[in-house]
């Protein structure tokens, strides 16, 4: 369920993102440009520079420095993808912002027999119909 509380790039992993697009980069300083990034940029700029990287058709992680650099310098990110961009790439399983209505009942209510009472705007227009509540 959609938990508005959570950021939604959490779910994704850098050295995942940038092994999957077959970025070129130093296996054995990966993890120390990444804990450096993290601490002057920020978890989620990382990934939001990978995404634009990857927009961009630049695939050096010297690129995705380059593009956080310039996002510190005006103080913030400026992206050119959108939001399925984005979940196409960090591979993010799409969230409705609500929750989806059903038509039927629950599985328990339906094996219990029980009657579902209608809903108040479903008895308003039968009352107006001149239809009786089933």
């Amino acid at each position: 369920m959609f938990n508005p509380n959570k950021p939604v790039l959490q779910e994704a992993d850098a050295q995942t993102v940038l092994g999957s697009y077959g970025f070129e980069f130093d296996r054995s300083r990966l993890g120390l440009v990444l804990a450096d990034w993290e601490v002057e940029f920020g978890r989620e700029w990382i990934l939001l520079g990978i995404v634009e990287s990857v927009h961009q058709g630049r695939y050096k992680l010297a690129s995705v420095g380059q593009i956080l650099r310039c996002w510190q310098r005006r103080g913030q990110p400026r992206l050119s993808f959108d939001r399925e961009f984005q979940r196409m790439v960090l591979k993010e399983v799409w969230q409705p912002i609500v929750a989806p209505v059903h038509d039927e009942p629950p599985e328990e209510v339906r094996t219990l027999n029980l009657p579902v009472p209608a809903a108040r705007s479903e008895r308003k227009l039968r009352a107006l119909a001149g239809l009786r509540a089933v």
